[in-house]
C-alpha cells in the first residue's frame, strides 16, 4: 500500500490532530517567519466560508420544513432560546466572578491608545429591528447574516403552512440540496489538514511569546472561565440527557480542532452539524438550532466583556458596586445576544462597554492585541454551547415523541 493510499485511509480526526500539532511545532521553530503559509490556511478558511452560507441557510429552512408543524417550530425554538440565553447570562456573571478573583487588572498601568469611534449601546427594539432585513439581497451582499439566518426562518416557517403536497415537494427540493453542500463541505475538508496546519503555525509564530507577556492575568481568566462554562456545558448535558461527557468530547474533538484553528463560528458550522450528527441528534433539530447559535448564542463575548469591564476598572479604581455590575450584565446580555447589531464585533462590544461606565479607552488597544488568543478559545467554547443546547433540545423531543406514542397506544 503506498503512502497515499494509507493517507487516505487515515481518519480524518487523526489527520487534523497531527496537523494541528505540526502546526505548532513550525510556529515554535520558525516563530513569525511561519506566517509566510498563512495563505495556504486563509484559502482553507474562505473555502468553509464560502460553503457555510448556502449550506446554513439551506439546513435552516430544511429543518424547519421538516418539522411536524407550526407547533413544533414554536416549541424546539422556545427550548433554544431559554437555553441560550441562561447560559449566555451565567457566562457573563461567572465572568465577573473570575475577574474578582484574579484581579488582572490591579497594579496595572494602561499605557496604548484606541482610536477607532465609540458606538452607543443599542436598545432591545433596536437589536430586534436590526435582525430583520429589509432587504434580503442587500443582506446577502453585504454578509449580513442574522439578517440572512432570520430570512432563512422565515422560510421555513412559511413552508410549514403550506398545503401538504407543496410542502413536501418544497421539503425534498430544499433536501436535496442540503445533501449538495452537505457533500461540497466533505470535499473541502480532504484539504482541512494543510489549512489548520497552515493556521496553527502561523498564530503560535505571531503570538507564541506574548502568552507569557504582561497579560498573563487577563489571559488566565479569560481560559478559567472558559474551562470552567464547558465544564458547566457537560454537566447540564449529562443532567439533561444522561450523555457522559468524555462520550460527548470525543465525537466533538473535530469540531474543536477546527475552532481552535479558525477561530470562526460561521465557519464551523458545517463542521457542527456533522459532530450533531455523529451524536445521532435529528437533522431536523440540528439544521435549526445550530445555524441560530452560531450567531445568537455568544457566551465567549458574554465573559470577555465582563473581565475586560473589570480589568479596565481595577487599573483605574473604579466602583465596581452590585449596582454597577447589574448594569454591566444586562449591557452585556444585551450586545451578545444581539450581536448582528454591533458592527465590528467584539472589538467594537468591548468598547461600548468600556465607554459607558466612564471607563479609559486605552484597553481597547491592549484587548486588541491579544484578541486573537482570546477569540480562538471563546468561539470554541461558543461553538461547543451549540451543540450541547442542540443535543438536548433533541433528546427532549425524542421523549416527547416516545411519551405520545406511549399513551396512543394506551
Amino acid at each position: 500500500m503506498s503512502l497515499w493510499q494509507k493517507y487516505k485511509k487515515t481518519p480524518l480526526l487523526t489527520k487534523l490532530l497531527v496537523a494541528m500539532i505540526l502546526g505548532i511545532a513550525l510556529g515554535i521553530i520558525f516563530g513569525p517567519s511561519v506566517t509566510v503559509i498563512k495563505p495556504l490556511g486563509t484559502v482553507f478558511l474562505n473555502l468553509l466560508k464560502m460553503a457555510a452560507l448556502p449550506l446554513v441557510v439551506v439546513n435552516l429552512i430544511s429543518g424547519i420544513a421538516s418539522l411536524d408543524d407550526p407547533k413544533s417550530f414554536g416549541r424546539v425554538g422556545g427550548k433554544i432560546m431559554v437555553y441560550y440565553f441562561a447560559t449566555t447570562a451565567v457566562a457573563i456573571v461567572l465572568g465577573l466572578t473570575v475577574g474578582f478573583l484574579f484581579k488582572p487588572g490591579a497594579g496595572f498601568q494602561l499605557t496604548g491608545t484606541y482610536d477607532g469611534a465609540v458606538q452607543t449601546i443599542p436598545s432591545i427594539g433596536e437589536t430586534i429591528v436590526n435582525l430583520i432585513p429589509s432587504n434580503i439581497f442587500a443582506s446577502l451582499t453585504s454578509g449580513s447574516f442574522d439578517q440572512i439566518v432570520v430570512f432563512s426562518a422565515f422560510v421555513g416557517i412559511t413552508i410549514l403552512f403550506l398545503p401538504a403536497e407543496q410542502k413536501a415537494s418544497l421539503a425534498k427540493r430544499v433536501n436535496t440540496l442540503a445533501s449538495l453542500f452537505n457533500k461540497m463541505v466533505g470535499l473541502i475538508m480532504g484539504y482541512a489538514p494543510i489549512g489548520i496546519c497552515a493556521l496553527m503555525a502561523s498564530t503560535v509564530g505571531t503570538y507564541g511569546a506574548d502568552l507569557f507577556g504582561f497579560l498573563a492575568k487577563y489571559l488566565g481568566a479569560s481560559y478559567s472561565a472558559a474551562a470552567l462554562h464547558v465544564c458547566l456545558y457537560l454537566i447540564v448535558l449529562f443532567v439533561f440527557t444522561g450523555m457522559k461527557p468524555l462520550h460527548f468530547l470525543k465525537k466533538a474533538l473535530s469540531l474543536m480542532v477546527t475552532t481552535l484553528s479558525t477561530s470562526s463560528s460561521l465557519a464551523c458550522v458545517p463542521v457542527n452539524l456533522q459532530c450533531a450528527d455523529d451524536l445521532d441528534v435529528d437533522r431536523k433539530v440540528s439544521g435549526f438550532t445550530i445555524p441560530l447559535g452560531s450567531q445568537i448564542n455568544k457566551d465567549g463575548n458574554g465573559i470577555m466583556l465582563a473581565i475586560t469591564f473589570l480589568f479596565a476598572a481595577q487599573c483605574v479604581g473604579a466602583d465596581t458596586s452590585l449596582a454597577t455590575l447589574l448594569r454591566v450584565i444586562l449591557i452585556s446580555l444585551i450586545l451578545t445576544t444581539g450581536a448582528g447589531g454591533v458592527p465590528g464585533g467584539g472589538i467594537v462590544s468591548i468598547a461600548i462597554v468600556v465607554d459607558a461606565f466612564g471607563l479609559p479607552l486605552e484597553v481597547v488597544a491592549l484587548v486588541s492585541g491579544i484578541f486573537t488568543l482570546i477569540d480562538v478559545v471563546f468561539t470554541t467554547m461558543n461553538c461547543l454551547g451549540d451543540l450541547v443546547g442542540t443535543v438536548i433540545v433533541d433528546r427532549s423531543e425524542k421523549k416527547r415523541t416516545t411519551r405520545l406514542e406511549g399513551h396512543s397506544e394506551n
